[in-house]
């Protein structure tokens, strides 16, 4: 018969319950962190799908303006879960299943993402012929940024814009300085600013050219004024004359979404904008660009819609959405930072480059875009 000195000798023989086996302090500590990173991985991952998802919602479409942070942030998340299966668990086999559903999310979300930008790049592409003209087109947001800073002026000069659109350009304030600064010599032709000019009614927008202007116009976007400040946009529409053939361009720059206010004004900016990309396609055959602060994320459904609905297409530098709006500090562009600075342009203009200017003191940096465009009176 067991003595009770015996019973606790063979309980101490016995093997420690599942998943206590080397539970050190550190073990425990990579554990919860490796949980957290999990936890935390798949609540980005499910942000970020439902950008994709439900875009007709503020919330949910504004998650497309973070989906590279989301992504990083997802795969940090699983480099932590990873990292916790060198370590023993209360529960081993839910761990290893919490951290294979963040892999196939990662892996969801990386597909979604760049089945986005395919489809927003890729379109039937008329190229112009051997008798084409080349042209470079700039858009800076200046967020008030004095057009004769040494900074701007410097930027120009190297790149030798023929098309310049500038926003947030405050053109009152802008000229009044001007003469208080410069003088009254003429702001168009100053410098590298081209000869040609035009204004917005509001302000906002103003539009430099090399070649001459055929056909302008203002139009207004009426926001609500009880929501926020300068809820008021415009939409500029003109007509270039390069080297012989038109070429039509509009410049836009929306609210930013910030707010739900603010998401509905830009909304309908983008249902004014969309009603005069399809008159402008409808009524003429001439080429055409529309270019500036979209406030819109290229991975936002509405952005594909805008580009589909009008056999519209993009690019960008290196083949990647890269930050053009960035928060704080350029040196964490990649960190805090956005997408929204675009063009799009019809089958017949070929894009020959892409890419973005240095900080010039704006919290944008500027687009930069080379296309060429038939050049009808040499082509036959």
């Amino acid at each position: 018969m067991l003595t009770k000195a015996d019973k606790q000798q063979d309980n101490n023989d016995l093997p420690p319950p599942s998943g206590a086996v080397g539970r050190s302090f550190l073990s425990r500590w990579t554990s919860l962190v490796g949980w957290m990173g999990i936890a935390g991985g798949i609540a980005v991952c499910l942000l970020s799908i439902s950008a994709f998802i439900a875009p007709g919602y503020w919330f949910t479409d504004n998650m497309s303006f973070f989906l590279r942070q989301f992504f990083g942030a997802g795969l940090c998340g699983f480099l932590a879960g990873a990292s916790g299966l060198t370590v023993a668990h209360r529960q081993p086999r839910l761990y290893g299943k919490a951290v294979l559903v963040l892999a196939v999310l990662l892996i969801t979300v990386f597909g979604l993402m760049a089945a986005r930008i395919d489809a927003v790049t890729s379109s039937t592409v008329n190229a112009p012929t051997t008798t084409s003209s080349s042209l470079r087109v700039v858009s800076i947001n200046l967020e008030r940024l004095f057009l004769a800073d040494e900074t701007l002026s410097a930027f120009l000069q190297q790149t030798k814009p023929d098309v310049l659109v500038l926003e947030e350009t405050a053109w009152g304030w802008q000229r009044h300085r001007w003469q208080r600064r410069i003088g009254a010599t003429p702001i168009a032709g100053h410098g590298a600013l081209p000869d040609h000019l035009f204004a917005g009614r509001l302000g906002d927008l103003v539009f430099f050219s090399r070649f001459p202007i055929s056909a302008s116009k203002t139009i207004d976007v009426i926001g609500n004024a009880e929501t926020h400040d300068e809820a008021d946009r415009e939409i500029l529409s003109l007509t270039l004359d390069v080297d012989g053939a038109g070429l039509k361009l509009l410049a836009l720059h929306p609210a930013s979404p910030r707010t739900k206010p603010r998401w509905l004004d830009r909304q309908a900016y983008l249902a004014t904008l969309n009603n005069q990309i399809q008159n402008s396609t409808a009524d003429t055959t001439e080429p055409t660009l529309v270019i500036g602060d979209w406030n819109l994320s290229p991975w936002s459904g509405h952005f594909l819609k805008m580009l589909t609905d009008n056999n519209l297409r993009t690019a960008f530098p290196g083949g990647i959405p890269q930050t053009t709006r960035f928060f704080f500090d350029y040196r964490l562009h990649w960190l805090l930072g956005a997408v929204v600075d675009h063009f799009a342009v019809t089958p017949d203009i070929e894009i020959q480059r892409v890419e973005l200017g240095p900080d010039i003191g704006s919290d944008h940096l500027p687009l930069i875009v080379d296309v060429a465009i038939q050049n009808r009176a040499n082509a036959h």
